[in-house]
């Protein structure tokens, strides 16, 4: 199964909805989308806006999708699937900012995560053979969240 989670951000994330969406016919895979405040609801995948506890898509899940939020860290440590992030774009009203680009970029050049930045760039090939698993430390993982905090409250300016 493949799990995409856009997060709860509230701005619209239908970009990658829709390229999901577009291409799930050509996947033979289950796909599940956590939409959440995005309007757009996908025709050829199950989606949902919110759950309690997305544990069990994680679970489940072959690959994950994400928008590019720090808690991604989170994720990786716990679940050790493969990840493809795709960032929430400021040019595009997803963001207020391009925070999430800087972050999927740090996180492709440092543990080699497939950043998807063109949509285009999401086809059924990539999906049906990534498994690249991103591995950090743990100290390393604890350092990173410190820093991105940091970075999120205005203490470090980058």
């Amino acid at each position: 199964m493949i799990f995409v989670t856009i997060g709860t951000h509230p701005d619209q994330f239908d970009r990658l909805l829709r390229r999901i969406d577009e291409i799930a016919p050509k996947i033979k895979e289950k796909i599940i989308i956590q939409r959440g405040f995005t309007k757009y609801i996908p025709k050829n995948v199950e989606s949902f806006t919110f759950a309690d506890n997305l544990e069990p898509y994680f679970n489940e899940a072959r690959l994950v999708i994400s928008h590019s939020a720090t808690s991604l860290l989170e994720f990786v440590l716990k679940n050790k699937k493969p990840i493809i992030t795709v960032p929430r774009q400021k040019k595009f009203k997803e963001h207020i900012n391009d925070h999430q680009v800087e972050f999927a970029l740090f996180l492709k050049e440092k543990y080699g995560v497939e950043a998807i930045l063109d949509i285009n760039k999401i086809t059924p090939e990539l999906l049906k053979n990534y498994n690249h698993i991103m591995k950090v430390k743990k100290d390393n993982l604890i350092k990173l969240q410190s820093y991105f905090r940091e970075v999120l409250n205005g203490k470090i300016k980058i």
